[in-house]
């Protein structure tokens, strides 16, 4: 792969996760995720979605429960739009 094609880490502004992105359940990570990121699906997703594409190779069920809460978290917003 090119270099300039792979992925680079971002750090973002949200809280520090101190290790809740791999003992929380699916679930409950996706409503961390959606209390601290204040509702905003795009820090929600982009969040998950790094932590997907870093761990997919070497640790592919964290990389999977990521993809777990990213769509756990997009149906919970979803549904409140509604109401």
């Amino acid at each position: 792969m090119a270099k300039s094609k792979r992925p680079t880490w971002k750090d973002s502004d949200a809280p520090d996760a101190e290790g809740k992105f791999k003992e929380l359940s699916c679930d409950a990570l996706a409503k961390w995720m959606i209390k601290t990121r204040k509702g905003n699906i795009k820090k929600i997703v982009g969040s998950l979605n790094q932590q997907y594409v870093f761990n997919r190779k070497k640790n592919p069920s964290y990389a999977k429960k990521m993809v777990c809460a990213r769509n756990k978290a997009k149906k919970i917003l979803d549904g409140s739009k509604k109401n």
